[in-house]
């Protein structure tokens, strides 16, 4: 199995690709790739910005079709570009947030965010509803460090830790959060990457969007390969009209 591992911004996640090669099964191969040749910036938080960034997440996902990939990740937790994916491939396309929510529901009756702030928080919340997996969700706190400032270069690891933790406990202390999820898969790798007891110092399981992303894709590629379809053809993933597809290519002096 092989896979493609999209970072839908202008850098790479510092731990990603150590962490997935950890929890990867023995047959599956990866490349991770980011979009810095059509998005320059590091972050991807606010709504134009996360705009932006999907043409340049949706050719890769495109290209990984054409090059073989069995199945494409893409790995941000404002799942840039999924379903409009979902719509142009027929390899299974999955993202973070839909991936840890989906798990949450299994893993306990409630879950929480925590967020670079408040206004990416709310984008994630309106992002669950539109997926239909708003109703376990409590509460999202956000632990302030913009997207920008998370990598090791901006903020030293153990301030990122410690403000991620304790907006982690409160949403299990007032919320009554049973699984947290990380807002933003750099400071889930953090997470996974240096606290191995997260569970303990949180009180309460922590999904990092990256491993259940990436082992959702695995997932789903097993799936195809055993005869089941990527997603339904019959309504909201319908593939756009061939000819207006290509017409569409042509213009914008892309390859078909």
């Amino acid at each position: 199995m092989k896979i493609l591992v999209v970072n839908p911004f202008g850098d790479t996640e510092f731990h990603g690709e150590e962490n997935l090669r950890r929890i990867a099964r023995p047959d599956t191969e990866f490349d991770v790739v980011n979009i810095s040749d059509m998005y320059p910036l590091r972050n991807n938080q606010w709504l134009y910005f996360r705009y932006m960034c999907t043409d340049g997440t949706l050719e890769k996902v495109m290209w990984a079709e054409k090059q073989g990939y069995d199945a494409v990740f893409i790995s941000c937790n404002l799942d840039i570009g999924l379903h409009e994916a979902r719509q142009l491939v027929d390899i299974p396309v999955t993202a973070t947030l839909e991936s840890a929510a989906l798990v949450s529901h299994m893993m306990g009756s409630t879950f929480s965010l925590v967020t670079v702030d408040d206004q990416n928080g709310k984008i994630q919340e309106s992002m669950l509803a539109t997926y239909g997996l708003h109703d376990h969700f409590v509460s999202q706190r956000p632990f302030n460090i913009d997207a920008n400032d998370l990598y090791p270069d901006q903020t030293p690891t153990e301030e990122v830790i410690e403000a991620v933790v304790a907006a982690a406990r409160a949403c299990v202390v007032e919320d009554g959060a049973e699984v947290i999820i990380p807002g933003c898969t750099l400071a889930g790798s953090v997470l996974t990457h240096d606290v191995p007891n997260v569970e303990e110092v949180v009180g309460a399981p922590v999904l990092d969007g990256m491993v259940t992303g990436f082992k959702m894709a695995e997932m789903m590629a097993d799936l195809k390969a055993a005869g089941v379809p990527t997603v339904s053809r019959s309504g909201w993933f319908e593939k756009p009209p061939k000819d207006d597809f290509n017409k569409l290519r042509s213009f914008m002096g892309r390859g078909i």
